[in-house]
């Protein structure tokens, strides 16, 4: 039983003076933000009819006779360049799913970039 308590008389002891030297210790500095990095991109969707883009489905209104009809899903799969010029250099193509979902041809489109 002596043994025992001698024992642990002798870890508490030396886990104090672990305790004791290995305090924690730290300048407290303020805080700077680095300002964020930005990459601005220019690149340039060339969308034209055609084999690049194919009606999927259309609302089935006969009275509506514009080139871009009310309820139309479009399936397109267009250059992607580094310029507006139609001989720019290719740099990849953008394909999605454009939805006209307005009557004035404005569309909603879901269009995924590759390079």
């Amino acid at each position: 039983m002596r043994g025992t308590s001698v024992l642990s008389w002798i870890l508490i002891i030396c886990l104090s003076q672990v305790a004791v030297r290995s305090q924690y210790y730290s300048d407290t500095l303020p805080y700077h933000p680095r300002p964020p990095k930005v990459t601005n991109l220019h690149f340039f969707m060339h969308e034209h009819t055609g084999v690049t883009a194919v009606v999927l489905t259309q609302a089935n209104i006969t009275s509506n006779n514009s080139s871009v009809p009310f309820a139309t899903l479009v399936a397109v799969n267009d250059p992607l360049r580094t310029g507006p010029e139609p001989d720019s250099e290719v740099i990849g193509n953008v394909q999605g799913i454009s939805l006209l979902a307005g009557s004035n041809a404005s569309s909603t489109q879901y269009i995924e970039f590759g390079f």
